[in-house]
């Protein structure tokens, strides 16, 4: 339906899913665009009028949920929104509200578009995350706690510097993760050891971008997307590799996102 500037309609839907007795958002997209209003509480068997809906400005861009991450016992999911917060919701929030917490209490970090939960039931409650606004780093912090919390290391000395993917390691000695070099010219995975606090780079590209990537139950291997542009939306192949950079061949081709099995 095409709406002119300074006119309106009226639009029904015949079959909308009924949550309880709640307001159901109603919103408009276009692109990476959205408006939306409060709603109304859909009734089975009647038709209700939404409060009217008015499309102005530029919106909300990147307004939504993603990234997803799994908490380790399986009883939340975190995500991020399209400014980089990072929310998170039990795996059975409340039906037809809009409900979340957020997983940094008092002033979210700057740029923490990169995170992961701990792997096991002694890091459940751990987190990883980036942080890049006087520095490019990862720090440790558990679960709502304010930033800053314990600084790991700096993935780059410049600042706005933002990581391609972040993982812990399946046992919790450690974490993987990708960036792109300050000239934008290549991109590799790098392994952290909490132990020994060294920092070791796994793929070794020049001209060629790793990007998101996953690990192995066992930690030994790491399948990842390799690309020839930085672009995010350079084509890719999946390629996979001993943790050691030894044994790497290409796995699937014009593939991305890839995620191991547990």
């Amino acid at each position: 339906m095409t709406i002119p500037p300074g006119t309106s309609k009226t639009i029904t839907f015949n079959s909308v899913a009924d949550f309880g007795k709640k307001a159901q958002a109603v919103v408009a997209i276009y692109g990476n665009y959205r408006w939306f209003e409060a709603g109304t509480d859909v009734e089975a068997g009647k038709t209700v009028k939404a409060p009217d809906m008015s499309i102005t400005g530029d919106g909300i861009e990147y307004f939504g949920a993603f990234h997803p991450v799994w908490r380790s016992d399986g009883s939340e999911i975190s995500y991020r929104t399209g400014a980089c917060t990072v929310d998170r919701i039990p795996v059975n929030p409340p039906e037809g509200e809009f409900y979340f917490k957020a997983m940094f209490g008092g002033k979210a970090p700057f740029g923490a578009c990169s995170w992961d939960w701990g792997p096991t039931p002694a890091l459940a409650n751990q987190v990883i995350y980036t942080e890049n606004s006087s520095e490019s780093a990862i720090f440790l912090m558990t679960e709502g706690g304010t930033h800053p919390g314990t600084k790991l290391v700096n993935y780059s000395d410049v600042q706005y510097q933002l990581l391609q993917d972040l993982h812990w390691l399946p046992g919790g000695s450690g974490f993987l993760y990708s960036t792109a070099d300050l000239m934008r010219s290549s991109s590799n995975i790098f392994h952290y050891d909490l132990n020994t606090k060294q920092t070791t780079q796994v793929t070794k590209f020049e001209n060629e971008f790793a990007k998101k990537f996953s690990v192995s139950p066992d930690g030994n291997w790491i399948v990842y997307e390799r690309t020839k542009e930085y672009d995010e939306n350079s084509p890719s192949d999946l390629w996979i590799q001993n943790m050691s950079g030894s044994e790497s061949r290409l796995l699937v081709k014009n593939a991305n996102s890839p995620s191991w099995s547990k």
